[in-house]
């Protein structure tokens, strides 16, 4: 069996490749096409870029003045839910 100590967003597309041919090899649920695995995985890429990118905007958005509240109206969600979000990553 295939071992790594990597976190699975570390994989590359060939390790990540590897680790799937292995479980199908004991699985009778068999992959047939990786494009929709690569597919999945450059989309979890991209959220995670943009997960970060929100959290950069609000926090500069908090220091330049703007309330929970208002960060909270441009993200959808609410003043409350903004503040438990992102306050921890303050420095206040």
């Amino acid at each position: 069996m295939m071992k790594t100590t990597k976190h699975p967003r570390e994989l590359t597309d060939a390790e990540a490749e590897a680790l799937v041919d292995e479980f199908d090899a004991g699985s009778d649920h068999v992959v047939t096409s990786t494009d929709a695995l690569a597919e999945l995985r450059a989309a979890a890429a991209a959220r995670r870029a943009a997960e970060s990118r929100i959290e950069a905007a609000a926090l500069r958005a908090h220091r330049e003045g703007a309330s929970w509240g208002v960060i909270g109206v441009q993200l959808g969600m609410t003043r409350q839910g903004a503040r438990q979000r992102f306050q921890p990553l303050t420095d206040d």
